[in-house]
């Protein structure tokens, strides 16, 4: 008996771990017509190379911007790598860095080999013991 092999195409796995954090930036670049824009934006997610924001302005693969974080006038050049539309006018935009910089969300990452199942997942109850109480009874 023969059967036919089905090629599947697997979701290509992450460089980084991802926080869902919602931090306030101003993005700076400029549109296609060449003038410059600037817009206060928000990250949906965070990676130690990069992140996930949302913009009003189109912006397009491959374009550089640059990320500044008014709280502590960090300033970071990235990459646009996808760039998608959400609802009404806003752009789902996935940007990296040429290289990571997690000191720029200010924010500790998971380590490479982190899963539900790691020892310090919440998920793991196996690592964890109950909550258990404990009752002095006087006799």
């Amino acid at each position: 008996m023969l059967l036919e092999a089905e090629r599947i195409d697997l979701p290509a796995m992450r460089r980084t771990q991802r926080i869902m954090a919602r931090i306030s930036l101003r993005v700076s670049g400029e549109l296609n017509d060449g003038k410059p824009f600037r817009e206060d934006s928000f990250t949906t997610a965070i990676y130690a190379d990069g992140g996930l924001l949302q913009l009003r302005n189109p912006v397009r693969k491959g374009q550089r911007l640059k990320l500044l974080q008014e709280g502590t006038g960090q300033e970071e050049v990235c990459t646009v790598v996808n760039a998608e539309a959400v609802s009404g006018r806003l752009v789902a935009v996935r940007i990296q860095f040429s290289e990571p910089h997690p000191e720029f969300w200010h924010a500790s990452f998971p380590p490479e080999d982190w899963t539900r199942s790691h020892p310090d997942s919440k998920f793991n109850r196996q690592a964890r013991p109950e909550n258990t109480m404990t009752m002095a009874v006087a006799v």
